[in-house]
Formats: structure tokens, C-alpha cells, sequence
């Protein structure tokens, strides 16, 4: 006479509680993802602003280089400068270079460093009988994008960015000391979010500070 082996089956109760484990484990995952991905993104703008932010500085430096305009000719930045004047409102900056010519060709060489509307950093320059290119964007390196009403990335010390330390005995520039505090937005600040939450969640800042001499001011 042969046994029947016994046969454990499943319950439904077994069946329900694996279901609710498996959905548990899968928003974790999910949350953890979504998580990951979003540090992710923030760490990719955070680090664009420092790269910004640097290559602006450097432009300003050396010179805006664009094609056909500065093709054989010298970048107008400050470390070649004869010159250089920041507005009354401290939103722009001209710098002239030397130019070995007569003084109606001189002056048709410059470059002029702005903040637009958006508190974005233009270039404009002029190269003699090539003509001129107006309102080249150096920071940031991406198109205008807003949230909300606020630009993506913008420059907080509007009025404030360039500065003389020093000058010749005649009174040029000699010494300039340039200062950038950008800063990037993540997303909106919500609702009933203070200001202190808002800048500590939602942004994020990093400020550049140098000094440059004028490489020609002291001729």
C-alpha cells in the first residue's frame, strides 16, 4: 500500500503579504531612484555654474574669441589692455587694447563686458574695419531658461562685478579686480517655503573672486 506524500500549498494570506513586501520593496527602489536622479541633476547644473562662472572670468582675462572677427588679430581682455572704465552703475565694463596705429583706428578696437536683463553676462567687441558682434552670452553657457519668473542661472552681485585697486601715476586702471556670484535654481519655491528653506533647498551659489593686471596700462 503506497503513502500519499503531503503537499503544502499556498494560502491566500501568504499570497497578499508577499504582494504588499514586494510593492514595499519596489517604492523603495522607485524613491531611491528618483532620489539619485535628482541629485544627479543638481550636482550636473551645480557643477555647469563653477565651469561658467570660471570660463567668464578667463574671457574677461584674455579675450572673446569669435570666428572670422578675432581670426588674426589679438583677443581684447584685460592681461593686454591700454585701458579699461566700468559704468557709474558698475553693470559694464570697456577695455581698450593698445593698438600700434593712429588713434582713429585705436579706438575702433574694444571690448565691452555686460549684464543683461536676466543677469546674464554679454560680450560685445569691435575688431577695426571687420566690424563688430553685439551681445555674445559668456555665462551661462546654455540658453535662457526661467523657473518660473527666475532665470535658471544668473549672477546675484549685479552692480558690483568689477573694480580698480590700482592705477597708474597718470590715472589709468592698472589693476582690476573682478568678482562673480553666481548662482543656479533647482526648481520653484513652493508654497508657505520661507526664504531660508528656499535658498537652502532650491539653489544653490558659488562665488569667484581674482585680480588682474592691465598688461599694457603701465607702457
Amino acid at each position: 500500500m503506497k503513502l500519499l506524500k503531503s503537499e503544502k500549498g499556498v494560502s491566500l494570506i501568504e499570497v497578499i503579504a508577499g504582494m504588499l513586501l514586494t510593492a514595499i520593496v519596489f517604492a523603495i527602489l522607485t524613491v531611491s531612484m528618483l532620489n539619485f536622479i535628482t541629485l544627479y541633476q543638481e550636482t550636473k547644473l551645480y557643477t555647469q555654474l563653477q565651469d561658467d562662472l570660471y570660463n567668464a572670468i578667463e574671457y574677461m582675462r584674455y579675450g572673446y574669441a569669435k570666428e572670422y572677427f578675432t581670426e588674426g588679430e589679438g583677443l581684447i581682455g584685460l592681461m593686454t589692455a591700454d585701458s579699461a572704465y566700468v559704468s557709474l552703475e558698475g553693470n559694464s565694463m570697456e577695455i581698450y587694447p593698445e593698438v600700434i596705429e593712429n588713434l582713429t583706428v585705436a579706438k575702433s578696437y574694444w571690448s565691452r563686458f555686460s549684464l543683461n536683463d536676466n543677469s546674464q553676462l554679454e560680450v560685445s567687441s569691435s575688431y577695426g574695419l571687420k566690424g563688430r558682434f553685439n551681445n555674445e552670452k559668456i555665462f551661462p553657457s546654455t540658453p535662457l531658461k526661467k523657473i518660473g519668473r527666475i532665470p535658471r542661472f544668473k549672477i546675484l552681485n549685479r552692480g558690483h562685478i568689477w573694480s580698480i585697486v590700482a592705477r597708474t601715476p597718470e590715472g589709468k586702471p592698472l589693476l582690476m579686480k573682478i568678482m562673480l556670484e553666481g548662482q543656479v535654481r533647482f526648481r520653484k519655491r513652493a508654497n508657505g517655503q520661507t526664504r531660508q528653506d528656499d535658498k537652502r533647498k532650491n539653489v544653490r551659489t558659488i562665488k569667484y573672486e581674482t585680480s588682474v593686471f592691465l598688461g599694457n596700462a603701465a607702457d
